[in-house]
């Protein structure tokens, strides 16, 4: 039998994440849904994410010296990521050259941008964290060339999102997260020219010693603007409880060091809310 289609908060940024009125929790997994068994930032790792009923998957985005968007975290590459290239940096390194490193205790291997995208069509949205500013152009470029705007969207900071983004070519065709270190971002975002295409600001962890209140700012700010809310879980193993409570201070997308967790909050929360399917 046909596996049954993909619900459209899945499919589409235009579905629920673009909708500041949608009360659905959503979840991102970051790094995939990743165990010793299946590294952070691997395929595998991704496909678990997806199989667990994760609504998006978060890779790295780093560019290779032949100009192929990488699914990497680090540059130079770190042990914990490949003891068999430790050290070496992505942008020295051709695309099959980087596709040859096995991941840490596996024989997984690296993946591009593009195989994480096509695999992921009709299944889950994708946030690529674009690790530095530099290769924001070619991972705008990288979600056209794969028609993947709609499904797909950027991880940039507040202060590139305001100033570098509007600058470069086709910007205005991708979504984009804007990521916050500080309580005076909110108002850059606010009033930056970019601000229609930050769907969603992104609350540094450590936002409670902003001295704001989030939940204030989330009704009172960003939803008036039409941008919704995200923030990351403690990396420690997060349980279920502390993922309901970021959803009741009104957290919209909750990203997630632990996506089993998250998926019985997230369904905790929907139900709370009369949303069905939970």
């Amino acid at each position: 039998a046909a596996a049954a289609a993909a619900p459209a908060w899945r499919t589409s940024l235009r579905t629920c994440w673009t909708e500041v009125a949608c009360n659905r929790a959503l979840i991102v997994s970051h790094g995939g849904a990743w165990t010793s068994e299946y590294p952070y930032d691997s395929m595998p790792s991704f496909e678990r994410a997806f199989a667990l009923g994760s609504d998006a998957v978060k890779g790295d985005f780093r560019v290779s010296k032949d100009g192929i968007g990488m699914v990497t975290h680090s540059s130079p590459i770190e042990i914990w990521e490949s003891p068999m290239c430790v050290g070496r940096k992505i942008e020295d390194m051709t695309a099959a050259q980087i596709e040859k490193c096995k991941m840490a205790l596996t024989n997984y291997t690296f993946i591009s941008v593009p195989e994480l995208l096509a695999w992921a069509k009709d299944k889950v949205i994708v946030m690529l964290c674009v690790k530095e500013p530099k290769d924001i152009a070619r991972a705008i470029t990288t979600l056209i060339e794969n028609n993947a705007t709609d499904r797909a969207f950027l991880e940039v900071h507040v202060s590139d999102m305001a100033n570098l983004v509007p600058t470069l070519p086709y910007w205005d065709q991708v979504y984009y997260l804007a990521e916050a270190g500080s309580k005076g971002d909110i108002n850059t975002i606010i009033a930056a020219k970019s601000l229609n295409r930050s769907f969603t600001f992104e609350f540094d962890p450590n936002y409670t010693q902003w001295g704001v209140n989030i939940t204030q700012v989330i009704e009172e700010q960003l939803h008036p603007h039409g941008m919704r809310s995200l923030t990351a879980t403690t990396e420690d193993l997060p349980g279920v409880a502390e993922q309901e409570a970021l959803f009741r201070m009104g957290i919209d997308v909750v990203y997630t060091y632990d996506t089993v967790n998250a998926i019985v909050a997230r369904t905790n929360i929907d139900k709370e809310r009369g949303i069905t399917p939970p």
